[in-house]
């Protein structure tokens, strides 16, 4: 831009800005342009879209225990709250970074508590429930919004006072749980995203007005149906600054997206207007107006690890496979029958491209990877023992059975569920004819099935309660589970289960495929991660060696001839990043009219 025309339009913005001056005559200065920059953090601990506003932050030293205050840039901090290693709060500070709140979960009393970012005026909040989630704050500092988990039948959503600590019920919501909700910025109304109570269903946002009254339903996105809340493609990410808007995030065209809701007095007033492509996980917008979000780093969320097994069933040198991984969910690799293969799961969420669920199959020996079959939704599939194919389980609007000729690559449809269930086979029976299959309910709790290939039958094996995972041996013999404090098998055939293992961590873990040996992730006596065994017969555990990762989330898998282990592991804790997304919001026309008719007329 030449300086004659930027002259003008300073020229002509001052003008108007002093001046009684029709809005068709003044010439407006170019809106700033959206720009973004990632947020690098400080510290031990990740920091989530709420713990920073890009240059503030609220995060924590896993070694010394201290909860810290400072800028992204370190050169300034202070401690705001000192606690005992194995007594780590989780926190979540207010919008101004005035005040933070505080929740013990991993001790015995259970407690919650607010502190000022200076580390004075510490004071508990009681009769609190640790049980609460969401952690959002009212704009102008003053209350916590908690949204607690269903209780006959109802999610409770509440405030908590930072002057007196008082705790008001705001709504109990029936229909499903309640995984995010925001206050407006005027305090009036509280939008929340509600995950229905059944997989299958749609995800909903709703807005009711804080003082009483009947929630609204805002938005909702048909194209995208409920599987898991990991693979929940609709997200409620907070209001815009002036209220506006609701961000949310969105996959209904197969490809993550930012768009923004308009809303007039609690209720949607047209269509989500699109902002930008993108991996949208969760978001919070700063009081100066930005929004900072958290992606999927490049790669995803999940890493497989090879090892060899030598004759004593002990780990060698631990290999991350270079797979083509973006992955939100597992990707579940299973051995082929000759142990040379390995089939996977393959997504890209850390792009945004929902859409691309592929399956893959790795050859070990040379290398190669190939794409196999591309999915509609959700893929899971295992090779089958006695044929040249592979079992596959494709979620999207409902359940489809597959079986894939490997070569030709053949599809035949054997069995759909009318609905989707988050749903994966754990592996073939000997003979080819049934899949053990394990059913996620909405509850948490899980069944293991047995399903005929040819008539698409289901028999229950099995029962898991919330809180724990099982698995069936690959020769059938067994079934096992995982709770918080051990690991129990029983035959699959029926009797009591027994434990074989006591746990500190609850860590990953699987029967060798003779059914002989339980081998399983945990810590040893020094607080080393590593890989364990125990007799399926009893006796005492003996450590293998060393685990790859201190990810306590995945899956094992031993090769059929037992000669190599995968280790599947998802890495919560590092693989997502922080970004900051300025100037995002269009500017609103009647807000420009009136600010500037606004003024007197009169020179200053």
């Amino acid at each position: 831009m030449n300086w004659e025309k930027a002259r003008d339009i300073a020229l002509a913005t001052l003008l108007a800005s002093q001046f009684f001056i029709p809005a068709a005559l003044a010439q407006n200065a170019p809106s700033a342009p959206m720009t973004q920059r990632k947020i690098d953090t400080p510290g031990s601990v990740p920091l989530g879209p709420g713990d920073t506003d890009g240059h503030r932050a609220v995060y924590r030293n896993d070694e010394t225990g201290e909860l810290i205050y400072g800028d992204l840039s370190a050169h300034s901090r202070r401690v705001i709250f000192k606690a005992k290693l194995d007594d780590l709060p989780g926190w979540a500070p207010s919008r101004d970074f005035s005040t933070i709140f505080l929740r013990f979960s991993e001790t015995p009393n259970h407690r919650s508590a607010f502190v000022n970012a200076d580390g004075t005026g510490y004071r508990e909040i009681p009769h609190l429930s640790t049980d609460y989630g969401c952690w959002n704050w009212s704009w102008d500092n003053r209350y916590i919004l908690l949204c607690g988990p269903p209780e006959e039948g109802a999610s409770r959503l509440v405030s908590v006072s930072v002057a007196d600590g008082q705790i008001r019920e705001l709504a109990s919501l029936k229909g499903g749980t309640v995984r995010n909700a925001v206050f407006s910025p005027d305090g009036r109304f509280v939008a929340y995203e509600l995950i229905p109570s059944a997989p299958g269903l749609i995800s909903q946002i709703y807005v009711f007005p804080v003082e009483g009254g009947e929630p609204q339903l805002v938005y909702e996105d048909r194209q995208a149906t409920v599987v898991s809340s990991n693979s929940q493609s609709l997200r409620l990410l907070d209001w815009t600054a002036a209220g506006r808007f609701l961000a949310i995030a969105s996959e209904s065209t197969g490809k993550g997206a930012l768009e923004l809701l308009p809303m007039r007095d609690g209720r949607s007033a047209g269509a989500p207007i699109f902002v930008r492509y993108g991996d949208f996980r969760s978001g919070v917008t700063t009081a100066a107006g930005g929004l900072v979000y958290s992606s999927v780093k490049p790669g995803g969320l999940w890493s497989v690890h090879l090892a060899s097994l030598d004759t004593n069933g002990r780990p060698g040198d631990w290999k991350r496979l270079d797979l083509n991984l973006g992955n939100v969910l597992n990707p579940v690799p299973k051995w082929s029958p000759d142990s040379n293969q390995i089939v996977y799961a393959s997504r890209h969420e850390d792009t945004g491209q929902s859409g691309e669920q592929v399956v893959r199959l790795r050859n070990l020996s040379n290398g190669e990877d190939r794409q196999v079959y591309h999915a509609v939704g959700k893929p899971f599939c295992v090779w089958a023992i006695r044929q040249p194919k592979l079992f596959c389980l494709d979620t999207a609007e409902k359940t489809e059975m597959l079986s894939l000729a490997i070569d030709s690559r053949e599809i035949a449809k054997l069995h759909t569920f009318p609905m989707p269930r988050y749903v994966w086979i754990d592996y073939p029976s000997r003979d080819d004819r049934a899949l053990y299959i394990w059913d996620r309910l909405a509850d948490g709790e899980s069944n293991l099935l047995q399903v005929d290939i040819a008539t698409g039958k289901e028999a229950i094996l099995d029962h898991l309660p919330s809180g724990s995972y099982g698995s069936i041996s690959p020769d059938e013999r067994w079934l096992v589970k995982g709770t918080e404090q051990d690991i129990q098998i029983r035959p699959t055939a029926g009797g009591a289960w027994k434990s074989l293992a006591s746990l500190k961590t609850f860590g990953q873990f699987n029967l060798t495929p003779d059914g002989q040996w339980l081998l399983y992730h945990a810590v040893d006596s020094t607080g080393k991660h590593s890989l364990f065994r125990v007799a399926t017969a009893g006796g005492a555990p003996e450590r293998l060696g060393d685990f790859p990762t201190k990810s306590e989330s995945g899956t094992l898998e031993v090769s059929p001839d037992g000669s190599k282990i995968l280790a599947s592991v998802g890495d919560f804790a590092t693989a997502s990043e922080l970004w900051s997304l300025e100037n995002f919001v269009p500017p609103d026309p009647k807000s420009e009219v009136s600010g500037v008719a606004s003024h007197s007329g009169k020179l200053p």
